[in-house]
């Protein structure tokens, strides 16, 4: 009996610290029940609608669009107004604050329980108790976790930035198309000018019977073709215009007043790529689309990592305390008035061992690494392509310029003969076509150029623009060693001597002995500054037996009185010195 008060006395502290705890427990759960609640944001899809369309081309820090914006500026404002480029934002912060809950720790799991107990002696009695389920996760899991996390925001990243190149391609096109369809209005409505002068000129010719009535219907088709191609031009144009403004993410309404400007689109010749080597290398390693395969593997590297942790039990800790009333009385020894227990539960790895997750988790990997490799393969496919159209269209945009120039310079030789009354109006006419037809082809071989050109810069995902832009990549700044007299500037060192107790010091600047060459007037040669003074390449040394200038570092004081002492003494003296200093 005392043997069973004693224990029931060391119990009693670990019951009072239960009752602490589910009273902890009790203020935790009723703290996370109060907490606040994000209000509700009901959507109207009249009043989102109502939202899109009053939206403008006014955005902060740019100027008035009514004055024309250029490519950089149409890009600022996509940037800004793009639907499409909100909602990618939206979902990069979204999948951040997963990065939140992975690092958070799992809450326990409280059970309320009551049990009724009854015996045949006694009357009966309720058993009431509680207990926490603690789950004790593998070491490196919690850090397992937040490295998914993490990778999805990447992944989420470089979809972002994938749509961001998206967007800035298709405001690029749209801008193209725009100009382009403006410059080829503007020559058709010429050409419809001039085919129309020449068919007046041939109809009057034919009520003089010059000509024939075929002729006539023959230059009559080709009005029409001609009328025809400049409403294909309109029409042309007003799609480019409604392209633009959804690419920029406001309705075309926003762009009735808005001049589309794009002056020097047609300037083929200024457009030059350079360390395009560099690009495409910079392009096959860092396209958002290898950025993405990339963290795939990681994540099949991580969710490897995960399954293979498995192989370990995961251990669940569960405390228990209960109390009840003193119904039931058999002995002192089954007394159930108060009990503490303490469980631990894990799983047996009898019939597996977890051999098939991780047969799966291998899988997943090996096949994030194929796709890898085939997303490379794809955009080398696709650099090769842009890097061979690229090359192919300037080249014929250079001779549609010589022929538009052949062309221009016939129409100008028709005109000056007209004015001379050496030609006809209707051969003046002719040519004048001509020279439209010529600046037509020129134009369409312009627009295809740019088109490969932006074709090559969606390859390598990075803007190319005119002139020697980009720049080439930085090189080391490690010096880099030439066959030149030209010598690198040496931080210089300073010199040591040693003391008598051997401590070394470091000696003063002013005490350094000066550079044992000078270069003289002649960049080829160098001179020795010993007794010689004898002028020397820059690579050979002193022939002078005992030239000091040749030894590294600092001349020791010793030798330099011994040096003295020997100029002063006589020859006799000398050359006792000299043996001396042999033996």
């Amino acid at each position: 009996m005392r043997a069973v008060r004693r224990f029931e006395a060391g119990l009693e502290p670990c019951r009072s610290g239960a009752r602490g705890a589910a009273g902890g427990c009790l203020l935790a759960l009723l703290a996370g029940s109060c907490s606040s609640t994000p209000p509700p944001q009901p959507l109207e899809p009249a009043a989102t609608l109502e939202q899109f369309s009053a939206r403008r081309l006014e955005v902060p820090g740019l100027p008035p669009a009514a004055g024309g914006w250029d490519l950089a500026q149409w890009l600022a404002a996509a940037l800004q107004l793009n639907p499409q480029l909100a909602a990618e934002r939206a979902e990069v912060v979204a999948v951040a604050a997963g990065e939140r809950t992975a690092a958070e720790r799992p809450n326990p799991n409280m059970q309320l329980f009551g049990e009724y107990l009854r015996s045949a002696a006694e009357s009966g009695a309720w058993l009431y108790g509680l207990s926490l389920d603690f789950l004790l996760r593998p070491h490196g899991e919690r850090a397992r976790a937040r490295a998914r996390a993490a990778l999805a925001t990447a992944l989420a990243e470089s979809d972002l930035s994938e749509s961001l190149w998206q967007v800035r391609a298709r405001l690029r096109q749209a801008l193209l198309d725009a100009v382009a369809a403006q410059d080829e209005s503007a020559l058709l409505a010429t050409l419809v000018g001039a085919r129309q002068g020449l068919i007046d000129s041939d109809r009057a010719r034919l009520r003089e019977g010059d000509i024939a009535r075929s002729q006539t219907l023959a230059d009559e088709l080709e009005l029409a073709h001609a009328q025809q191609r400049a409403q294909q031009g309109q029409a042309r144009a007003a799609d480019a215009r409604a392209r633009l403004a959804a690419a920029v993410g406001v309705p075309v309404a926003a762009l009735e007043a808005v001049p589309v400007r794009w002056s020097d689109w047609a300037a083929i010749d200024g457009l030059e790529v350079a360390a395009a080597e560099h690009w495409r290398n910079a392009a096959l390693v860092g396209r958002p689309q290898i950025v993405h395969a990339l963290r795939e593997y990681d994540l099949a590297e991580v969710g490897l990592q995960s399954e293979a942790a498995k192989r370990w039990p995961h251990l669940e800790i569960t405390p228990a305390y209960a109390w009840g009333g003193g119904g039931v009385r058999a002995e002192s020894l089954n007394d159930v008035a108060r009990e503490s227990a303490l469980a631990v539960s894990f799983e047996l790895p009898l019939f597996n061992q977890h051999r098939g997750p991780i047969g799966e988790a291998v899988a997943r990997r090996h096949a994030a690494g194929e796709q890898l490799q085939a997303v490379q393969a794809q955009i080398f496919a696709e650099i090769d392509r842009a890097e061979l159209a690229w090359p192919t269209a300037r080249a014929a945009w250079l001779q549609a310029r010589d022929l538009a120039a052949l062309a221009t310079r016939q129409q100008q030789a028709e005109s000056r003969a007209l004015a001379l009354g050496a030609s006809e109006r209707p051969s003046a006419l002719a040519a004048q076509i001509v020279a439209i037809e010529a600046q037509l082809a020129l134009l369409e071989a312009a627009y295809a150029a740019e088109q490969a050109y932006g074709a090559l810069e969606d390859a390598y995902r990075r803007p190319l623009p005119a002139g020697d832009w980009p720049p080439r990549p930085p090189t080391s700044r490690r010096p880099t060693t030439t066959m030149s007299h030209t010598r690198t500037a040496r931080r210089p060192r300073r010199a040591t001597t040693t003391t008598r107790i051997g401590v070394r010091r470091r000696a003063s600047p002013s005490r350094s002995p000066p550079p044992s060459r000078t270069r003289s007037a002649s960049a080829s040669t160098i001179r020795c500054r010993c007794a010689g003074h004898r002028r020397l390449p820059p690579t050979a040394p002193c022939s002078i037996r005992g030239c000091w200038w040749r030894m590294p570092g600092a001349w020791p004081a010793r030798r330099r009185r011994r040096r003295r002492r020997a100029r002063t003494r006589p020859a006799s003296s000398a050359s006792t010195t000299t043996m001396r200093r042999r033996r």
